[in-house]
């Protein structure tokens, strides 16, 4: 009774009418909020201009006539109102300049205007606000109801030699605007809790082939079901999921509508989000694919519009893009699945965002984590948006802001101990001796613990070598692979994955894992790439937690590097006994009886063997078909947290001492093992288009014979000249584009031409190259340099 009476009430009240001047469009008052007057534009946020108040018999008059239509049977009138409804509220004027500065072509507005709204007939479908118009499609004399369409049907319908198009139109109309009937319609039969989006991509694939035709009648369907503000209910969350896969919003000239949908899924609560999440999981790998790519040209393109003055404001601006970055960040989480990601990692961020003041954004980002201040956007707080070269330079910013503050620090000390400053004192000063690697570098980085923050400089004792970078590069080369022998004992290599892992029976090398996790930590801090193979899990843990806002001294107070970790990490490290674990998981017999397995676990040790209980009393606990997934998972937390847990406590303390910082939060594992290791594949084919001459000329003989010794070279062989070059073996993230390659020639008096080697310096990645009278005597030289070259100079 009480909502009879409130839809009476409501339906006395006359609409008022705004009108906005950037969409062009005249908004009506909501009719389920008592004909209160819109003030902001629900499509571009702009406020409406108000319109002169009507007067009082006019509105009499109103009240009569629409009291009159709604008790006639004749669906004329009421059909007319809706027409003058959706003329009045959807339709943009002619030849009008849309939101991104862009004409809409007369002949689509002139054809669309000319597009009747079909008939509506009294049935006895009972209306509310959450659903949509019954529209059916005929002429006036016949008037048949729009069917729901299966797969087939609607197939049948749009392959017709003369299709029904009054009726395709009506279902569109319908299919957008009612979310009960789309859903009804998308559902399967044998499976009611699934969307066949099969159905679904027919249905683009025929708005796309007609969209002269179709996308202004969608368009102007899902206009209105947004403005009248469809309420929740059961299909309310898959409905509005689907409209953000509608091929319309492919154009930038309806993304004014386009917004208005992202921010009704961006403010919805995290229970419905969970739920869309869950949805977006089922999404084919395509339309999953180009739905991201369109959120991600919609947020591209209002971050830069194309003309300041027509495109999105300040204001539009304030709301359009969190609204695209949060419901992208849905489809960030569902593309984390238990089989992989959806697509790969590297799609998901925007690359348009590399060109954005990143530091600026970071630091306003830190400094709300800091206070703990809750509210605002940032994009550092979706860091998945993020490029890795994008991270990498917020990385870069904040090490280079710590490295001054630390310099600024050491003088201030040094001017109030009345020292004199002299130069050194802003560098980490390492002086290593060649016959002493490890023994000095404990040394050193113990002795200047407190300078780990400041800009690296490695002296090598007895060389006359000024680090301009290659010296630092060769001594991370030199340690890492003294340190990662198998005699040194500190890691084991696994040949069957081809990884290093913690030996969890060196207990004696704490020191030096503490170094480890400090060259690590070094290198990302100075931009240093190094050879490291570790698994992904060893990051997943380097992460965990990836920031400590407690002193460095109360580390140890903490539980760090403890993960949960799946048969699909342990695989990385041991997939031999990985497959073991599976076929026992898989095994239909008797576990018990067959295996005859006990809750522990044997590890070698040098010469002895030790046992391991997994769990209280594991040696008297079988392992059965009941507790099998239970044994699993304590085996595998055995080897990836119990059984390294004091060395890698000492790594993770090495290298966060040296790289603690907020933008560690933002990384991946995968970014991070890349910052650290770099890009593993070696491709030098097109190092050509990089690279300046000194002395010479690219059409020289000698430089067009080496750049052809160059492409014959195998991947192996043009790692050792990127090493010699360069002193390191690694591309840099960004490919050979961000490298700086030289080449320069070279010549002597005092000797034979044929008797000089090529030379390089790794300071600034030059070549320097004798003009080789032969291309053999270039290839032979070449290849005696890159391989025999280590040190300052040749031994």
């Amino acid at each position: 009774m009480a909502n009879a009476l409130r839809r009476n009430s409501s339906a006395l009240i006359p609409s008022v009418t705004s009108h906005c001047h950037r969409c062009q469009l005249d908004i009506e008052s909501d009719p389920q909020c008592n004909g209160r007057t819109r003030i902001l534009c629900p499509f571009c946020g702009e406020f409406l201009s108000r319109p002169n108040l009507p007067n009082i018999q006019q509105l009499k008059q109103d009240i009569n006539r629409r009291t009159r239509d709604d008790n006639s049977d004749d669906t004329s009138s009421l059909r007319s109102r809706f027409s003058r409804t959706f003329n009045r509220v959807i339709l943009r004027k002619q030849n009008m300049i849309n939101n991104n500065g862009r004409t809409i072509d007369h002949e689509r507005d002139q054809s669309m205007s000319n597009i009747k709204m079909p008939a509506i007939v009294n049935t006895q479908e009972k209306f509310t606000s959450s659903t949509s118009l019954p529209i059916t499609a005929t002429t006036a004399s016949i008037v048949p109801s729009v069917k729901i369409y299966d797969c087939d049907s609607f197939q049948d319908l749009i392959n017709e030699e003369n299709p029904d198009h009054d009726q395709i139109s009506a279902f569109f109309s319908k299919f957008y605007m009612n979310f009960d009937y789309m859903i009804q319609t998308l559902t399967l039969t044998d499976n009611p809790k699934q969307i066949d989006w099969k159905f679904l991509q027919i249905i683009h694939d025929y708005i796309i082939k007609n969209s002269d035709k179709l996308f202004r009648l969608v368009l102007k369907t899902i206009a209105s079901c947004c403005i009248r503000e469809v309420r929740a209910c059961d299909n309310t969350l898959k409905g509005y999921t689907i409209l953000i896969l509608a091929p319309v919003f492919d154009e930038a000239s309806n993304y004014h509508i386009f917004a208005h949908v992202l921010r009704r899924i961006a403010h919805f609560v995290d229970r419905e989000h969970q739920e869309i999440v869950l949805l977006l999981k089922t999404l084919p790998v395509n339309m999953f694919r180009s739905t991201v790519h369109r959120l991600q040209t919609f947020i591209s393109t209002n971050l830069f519009p194309s003309r300041v003055d027509n495109s999105a404001s300040t204001l539009v601006n304030g709301w359009w893009i969190p609204c695209g970055i949060r419901t992208l960040a849905l489809f960030n989480s569902a593309n984390e699945t238990i089989n992989g990601r959806i697509i790969p990692l590297q799609e998901m961020a925007i690359d348009a965002l590399n060109y954005i003041d990143g530091e600026r954004d970071y630091f306003e980002w830190k400094h709300r984590q800091s206070r703990g201040i809750t509210g605002g956007f940032t994009f550092c707080q979706y860091p998945f948006v993020l490029s890795v070269n994008a991270k990498r330079t917020i990385l870069k910013r904040d090490s280079e802001q710590q490295m001054i503050v630390n310099a600024r620090r050491s003088m201030i000390q040094k001017f109030q101990n009345k020292q004199a400053p002299d130069l050194n004192m802003l560098f980490l000063n390492l002086y290593i001796r060649r016959s002493h690697l490890v023994l000095d570098s404990l040394a050193e980085v113990t002795k200047k613990r407190e300078d780990l923050k400041k800009k690296l400089r490695v002296t090598f004792v007895g060389e006359h070598g000024l680090d301009m970078g290659g010296l630092t590069k060769e001594w991370f080369l030199l340690l890492l692979r003294q340190i990662f022998q198998p005699d040194y004992g500190m890691f084991v290599l696994y040949e069957s994955s081809g990884v290093f892992w913690f030996n969890g029976a060196s207990t004696d090398n704490i020191r030096e894992y503490n170094l480890v996790g400090i060259l690590m930590g070094l290198a990302v801090y100075n931009a240093i790439i190094l050879d490291i193979r570790f698994p992904l899990v060893c990051y997943k843990k380097l992460l965990t937690p990836a920031f400590i806002h407690e002193h460095m001294g109360n580390l140890s107070k903490i539980k760090i590097g403890i993960i949960t970790s799946t048969l699909k990490d342990f695989r990385t490290i041991r997939p031999d006994i990985a497959d073991s674990l599976q076929y026992l998981l898989d095994y239909d017999g008797n576990v018990a009886d067959d295996f005859g397995l006990t809750f522990e676990v044997s590890v070698a040790q040098f010469d002895t063997t030790l046992v391991y209980p997994l769990k209280e009393n594991g040696s008297n606990i079988d392992v059965t078909n009941d507790n099998r997934i239970e044994y699993v998972e304590l085996l595998i937390d055995f080897y990836i947290n119990k059984h390294i847990s004091k060395q890698f406590e000492a790594f993770y303390h090495g290298f966060h001492s040296v790289c603690s910082s907020n933008a560690l939060l933002l990384l991946l594992p995968e970014e991070l093992e890349m910052l650290i290791c770099g890009m593993q594949q070696c491709n030098l084919t097109n190092l050509a288009k990089i690279t300046k001459y000194e002395n010479c000329h690219p059409n020289d003989q000698f430089i067009k014979w080496f750049w052809q010794v160059i492409e014959e070279m195998s991947s192996d062989k043009q790692r050792r000249l990127l090493l010699f070059v360069t002193g390191s073996d690694r591309m840099p993230i960004g490919g050979l584009s961000e490298m700086t390659f030289k080449i320069g020639k070279i010549s002597s008096n005092r000797c034979n031409i044929n008797e000089l080697l090529p030379m390089s310096h790794t300071c600034f990645n030059q070549l320097l190259l004798p003009p080789y009278p032969t291309r053999e005597i270039l290839k032979e030289k070449l290849f005696l340099a890159i391989e025999n070259c280590e040190g300052f100079g040749i031994e």
